[in-house]
């Protein structure tokens, strides 16, 4: 039977019911179960008990059938829920009673022991749980007793603690504090036999505490033998720690003192080897070493062991430690290091050792600068070359030297070098000069010898390597065009200005064709070129139009690979010169470099190929992998495989996150990729999979619509199938809403689940007769179509019931218009019953 049939078969049985007393009694007995729910919400049982059974007691126990109709009409089931809550209510305050007796049993067994706390322990917890079921004003109060009773005796106990283990460790006049605090909480007879016992052994202590002070002022006097044999008497009748410690240091450091006066013996006897090692033991068993380190710098120094001398007095200050190390320096060559450490020595010392510093450093600067005259004179230019290397990096910046190591020696080693033919010595040469004063001239003259070197090994596929060279040297130059010396002033073009994109182009061309004659003979090597190659034309597109950002060294620009390679050369002065933003050049930088580069050039494939198989370490290699694995997971998305999308795609999520063109584009192409799934056949499973992973990974409007849309519409066809009840299917709708709130499919699922819902509770409820509950239920329901259907029913009963004369009692009459209007109070279709029982008033 449907609803509507159940409220039709109703109407029928309720017309001709009369009228009893329990009209008048029923708004009292309302607002006394009010006030008794009220009484028991605020824990108050035993007022709520006595006034739930004053109102139930005003209704007959047996009632009639005209009486039980009326007053289900009336108060619907609230008094047959009065009577279990007194039920429950009573249970309440016999389970609290009993627990107010246990705790007061507990606390008649408590001995009074201040050791003894369980008992306590116990009764306080009956009482926190009896407070918790009911308000009863003496719980409060001895709760409140037990409390203070059990924090004197957990006080006391700690005290006694604290005493028991200064007696144990013979601190006596401590542990006789400890149990006097103790004794004014409780006055035991144990308490009071361990202050008797302390205060005997204290006697003992005093003798002993002033033998220790004894002891310590001897060893601030210097005297450590006395002290310690005034400790190691003291300790033969009292042993306490702090005198066993203070033992132990005394004697390590008299030992300490011993092996350095006998280190000095040794050094004073010319004993070199055994000073040091005595000195070396001084040092492990002093306090302060600083004197021990000292006095083997300076058994180093007479051994003339420059080195040992040094290690010695690493980090130790003072101006002897000072002095020391700048004649070591000094002994080994390094004059300006000599120097800087005499610098601030006192007095004429300082002014001494400095002027002799200054004295050597002229004689040795003149010696070398005769060295290379005699060099050069003798033709011996390499040697020259090293000599004056040595110079400037010994003595620092020297216009004469560098002058003629510029202008003189290079110049002539260049020239005979490039007069040769050995295209592959002259290479080498070159790059040996780029790495050493890496500048603009050293990078042109080493571009032109691998362009040679190439051209000359074009079919030797073992000279592979120029081919290396001349990508980096090319692409290098190219970053640095603007700025090379041989391309301004050329004599035959006048005033006519380089055309550098013209040269640009034309040597990337000739590079283009060296790297293509591989394509047919090595096919490995080919493409291990092109990769090279790409990574630096990518670069030099990012690097600006002149180049401008990029790293660098002393302001020559450097692509990714010419980083690369010399990196450990030039690590102390490279120069970061890439913006915080410009994260993808950075990332052509890093090993990950080359597949970056194909990723932009858009060859997906092969930056998949050879990406590197280590973990990332440092925050561009990070970002580079992330870059390549969301081209990865956007090329398996071309190529309709989403699930192979899955795992490069959540690698670089982060980095997704941080990009909205990026996710623009996977939208895209998931949206491509659902065109893809409609067009198979039994696709259902496919679309909800690949819903989910959508949504989860990016959660995007059209993500979200997509899945909601399908998980709502697998709801439905379990509902249809009867797999899974309207509970469960609303609270699945709800939180398949919460992934789109504005769904329509969605929000129309779960108005038409809610609506059964609530005819299905107004129905159970009209057939156990519980009127009011079912209009409470009607009239808070959010749908208008619930309302509307209850409503009407109470407008048909009541218009029926008054047309055929079977309705007279003019309060059950103006009831169900009551209940019809409080249901539907503005329904156009009622309004005209609604005025004629003045319900609008």
């Amino acid at each position: 039977m449907s609803f509507l049939d159940s409220l039709n078969a109703f109407s029928k049985s309720l017309l001709g019911v009369g009228i009893v007393d329990a009209w008048q009694q029923a708004p009292k007995t309302k607002a006394e179960i009010q006030k008794a729910q009220h009484l028991a919400q605020n824990k108050q049982l035993r007022e709520a008990v006595s006034l739930a059974q004053i109102t139930i007691a005003a209704w007959s126990s047996q009632p009639g059938f005209w009486e039980r109709l009326m007053r289900q009409l009336l108060l619907g089931n609230i008094l047959d829920q009065l009577k279990e809550q007194l039920k429950q209510w009573q249970r309440q305050v016999v389970e609290a009673d009993k627990l107010v007796a246990k705790a007061k049993a507990l606390l008649k067994q408590d001995t009074g022991n201040p050791l003894e706390t369980q008992a306590l322990s116990n009764a306080i917890n009956f009482y926190k749980c009896s407070s918790q079921i009911l308000v009863d004003a003496r719980v409060p109060l001895a709760l409140k007793q037990c409390q203070q009773e059990l924090e004197r005796r957990q006080q006391f106990q700690k005290l006694v603690k604290d005493a028991e283990l200064n007696a144990e460790n013979q601190f006596y006049h401590k542990a006789i504090a400890c149990y006097r605090e103790a004794e004014q909480l409780y006055s035991t007879e144990a308490v009071t036999s361990a202050i008797a016992t302390c205060e005997t052994n204290a006697k003992q202590e005093n003798i002993y505490c002033s033998a220790l002070q004894k002891a310590q002022l001897a060893e601030k006097e210097g005297k450590l033998q006395a002290a310690i044999a005034l400790l190691e008497s003291a300790l033969t009748k009292f042993s306490r720690s702090d005198g066993v410690d203070l033992l132990q240091r005394l004697q390590q450091k008299l030992k300490g003192k011993q092996s350095f006066r006998q280190g000095l013996a040794a050094e004073k006897a010319g004993n070199f080897k055994e000073a040091a090692s005595q000195y070396e033991a001084a040092k492990l068993l002093l306090p302060d070493p600083t004197e021990c380190k000292i006095r083997l710098g300076i058994v180093a120094m007479k051994t003339h062991n420059w080195a040992k001398v040094l290690a010695h007095l690493e980090g130790v200050g003072g101006e002897q430690a000072a002095y020391l190390r700048g004649f070591a320096y000094a002994k080994q060559g390094n004059l300006q290091i000599a120097y800087r450490e005499w610098e601030n020595l006192p007095g004429n010392i300082g002014q001494t050792q400095r002027e002799i510093i200054k004295t050597l450093s002229q004689r040795q600067r003149l010696q070398e600068l005769k060295n290379i005259e005699i060099l050069v004179k003798n033709e011996n230019l390499e040697q020259a070359k090293i000599a004056s290397t040595e110079f400037l990096q010994k003595f620092g910046s020297d216009p004469l030297v560098e002058g003629n190591l510029n202008d003189h020696i290079q110049l002539r080693l260049d020239v005979v070098l490039w007069q040769g033919d050995n295209w592959e010595i002259i290479a080498d040469t070159a790059e040996q000069s780029w790495i050493l004063q890496p500048n603009y001239t050293t990078l042109h003259n080493w571009l032109v010898a691998t362009y040679y070197s190439v051209q000359c090994h074009l079919v030797k596929i073992q000279n592979i390597r120029y081919i290396h060279d001349f990508i980096i040297a090319l692409s290098t130059a190219l970053a640095n065009l603007n700025e090379d010396p041989a391309l301004k002033d050329i004599p035959w073009l006048g005033s006519q200005a380089v055309d550098f994109e013209a040269v640009s182009l034309e040597l990337k061309q000739r590079l283009e064709d060296a790297i293509d004659s591989f394509k047919d003979t090595n096919i490995k090597e080919y493409f291990e070129l092109r990769d090279r190659y790409r990574l630096e034309k990518v670069a030099l597109n990012l690097m600006g139009n002149p180049p401008t950002w990029g790293m660098s060294v002393k302001d020559v620009l450097l692509t990714p690979q010419c980083y690369n390679r010399y990196f450990k050369s030039w690590q102390n002065v490279l120069v970061d010169n890439i913006n915080r933003s410009q994260n993808i050049l950075r990332s052509l930088y890093s090993s990950w470099g080359l597949a970056v580069a194909a990723c932009l050039e858009g060859d997906i494939q092969r930056a998949i190929q050879i990406k590197p198989s280590t973990k990332p370490t440092v925050n561009v290699e990070v970002f580079a992998q992330n870059f390549i694995a969301y081209h990865e997971g956007c090329y398996h998305l071309q190529q309709n495989e989403w699930r192979k999308a899955i795992i490069p795609l959540n690698q670089a999520k982060l980095e997704i996150k941080a990009s909205i063109e990026w996710q623009q584009e996977i939208d895209r192409l998931c949206g491509l990729q659902r065109q893809v799934i409609s067009e198979l056949k039994e696709n259902f499973k496919e679309h909800l999979e690949f819903a989910q992973f959508w949504y989860n990974f990016l959660a995007s409007p059209l993500a979200r619509s997509y899945l909601a849309e399908y998980k709502a519409e697998e709801l439905r066809e379990k509902l249809a199938n009867e797999e899974i009840s309207s509970d469960e299917a609303l609270q699945e709708l709800q939180k398949i809403k919460k992934i789109d709130e504005s769904n329509p499919v969605v929000i129309s699922l779960i108005e038409k689940v809610e609506v059964n819902q609530e005819l299905e509770e107004i129905d159970r409820l009209f057939r156990s007769r519980q009127f009011e509950a079912m209009v409470r239920r009607a009239r808070y329901t959010p749908h208008q179509r619930v309302r509307f259907i209850v409503a009407e029913f109470f407008i048909d009963i009541l218009l029926k019931g008054v047309n055929n004369g079977d309705l007279r009692e003019p309060e059950v009459i103006l009831q169900l218009g009551r209940w019809a209007y409080e249901i539907c109070p503005d329904e156009p279709a009622f309004q005209e019953v609604y005025r004629s029982l003045r319900l609008h008033y």
